[in-house]
Parts: C-alpha cells; structure tokens; sequence
C-alpha cells in the first residue's frame, strides 16, 4: 500500500488530482491509499500523528497559512525519505526548493504526459525502497527495508547497518557484496570509502573529503570519503541529483 497526501488550497485542483493519481496507480498496478489536505498545517500536525505516515506528497507552494517550503522543512524533521513533488504555477522558488529536497517539479498547468512520468518515476523508487535486505546474525535470520538503512559499516569483517530509528543491526560479511547487491536493488548508495556504504536519501551535506548523513535533525555524522574515491563520488553525486531534479 503506498500512502500519497496531496496538499492544496485549491480544492477543485486537488480533487482532480487525486483523481489523476488512482488513475495513474491502476495504469502502474499499484495500490495506494490517499488523503487531501487544503492547509500544510494539517497536513504537517498529521506526521505528529503517525510516524512516517506518507510515501508520496504533492505539494503547493503558495498557501496562505504556511507556504509549501516551510511545510517541508517541518515535514523533514520527521522523514527523510517521503518523496516530494512540488506544484507551482510561479517557478521562483527553485533555488528554495532544493534545501528540501523534492523528488519532482511540476508547474501549473499541469502537463498531463509529465504528470504520468513522475507518478511512474516514484513507483519505481517505492519498489527499490521497499526491497528487504536480507542477513543472518546469530542464527537468526532478518530482514530490513532499504528506505531505512541510513548506511553500512564494515569494521573487522563485521558489516554494521545504520537505521534511520537510531537501531544498529549486524552480521558477518564482505561490504563488496553488500555493494554488489545495493547495485542491483537500489542504485541510490554510495561506496564513499573501504568501511562505508551510504543511503544518498541521508546525505545532509559534503565537502571534498567528508561527507554528513543524518536520521533526524538531533542525529548526524561525518564519514570521511577515501581519496582514491573522491571523484567517483562526485561523479556518481552529480548523476542521482540530476535524475532527481526534473522541473516539468
């Protein structure tokens, strides 16, 4: 079940979009569940309510009582990884835009063709996301949703995942295979140095040498990125940001 909010003051506009996307849902053979807000403050109270409560939020950017960008702010406090698509009928918000990290843009009036390429696009990340990675420790099989994974730790031939609810999970293994398999089930990691593999939806910021990931805004850490693997970095940083900044 994936869990779209749309949030407009517009309520003509957001009742034909959610019409838009369960239409869209049985073109993709998805199943969702949606709910309309037309004030981000409900829509930003509701994440107090449920944790992770959404998967997919449309979101406008000029309302009257909190403007979209501000919602996602607060909205980011909670979750790192809901997918945002902005919708605007004015595009100087932009630079703003990407502070939050929006999976889309789309401006008003809508384009009906980047409309269903967007929905798609986000399909495609929740079936990544919602893999498990699967590992024994102990006798004990487990099995854990990559969208929570912050990153992995190989230290002394022990792999230890980072989860974004602050738990520590581990096993014995190489982190070479652990790329390998990220490799096939979500091209979103970064093997930034022998002992590091990151979830890039984490990353907070970067330097030439380091880079910062966090889980929530209390929680945040500097892995260092190996220099023989800074301009793969770089480069493999500049591809995923521009898949996911299409303006349409």
């Amino acid at each position: 079940m994936i869990r779209i909010a749309i949030c407009d003051d517009d309520i003509l506009f957001a009742g034909n979009l959610e019409t838009m996307v369960q239409k869209e849902a049985v073109k993709q053979g998805m199943n969702v569940e949606t709910e309309v807000f037309s004030d981000g403050i409900d829509l930003k109270k509701s994440f107090n309510d449920v944790y992770d409560k959404f998967d997919l939020i449309y979101l406008d950017i000029e309302m009257k009582r909190m403007n979209g960008i501000e919602i996602a702010r607060q909205i980011r406090k909670f979750d790192k990884s809901v997918l945002i698509i902005y919708i605007s009928s004015h595009d100087q918000y932009l630079k703003e835009l990407f502070e939050v990290e929006p999976f889309r843009f789309l401006s008003k009036p809508l384009d009906i063709g980047k409309f269903s390429q967007y929905f798609e696009d986000a399909c495609i990340r929740f079936r990544e996301n919602e893999q498990g990675f699967q590992f024994m420790f102990n006798k004990e099989f487990k099995k854990i949703q990559i969208k929570n994974i912050v990153y992995f730790e190989s230290r002394n031939r022990v792999v230890h995942i980072f989860l974004k609810n602050g738990e520590e999970e581990r096993f014995y293994g190489k982190l070479n295979e652990v790329e390998k398999e990220m490799e096939i089930k979500n091209k979103n990691f970064l093997r930034i140095h022998q002992s590091y593999l990151v979830n890039y939806d984490y990353v907070y910021s970067m330097n030439f040498a380091s880079l910062v990931v966090e889980k929530n805004d209390e929680s945040k850490i500097e892995l260092q990125i190996s220099e023989d693997r800074q301009k793969k970095v770089r480069r493999k940083l500049m591809e995923i940001a521009k898949k996911e900044a299409k303006i349409g």
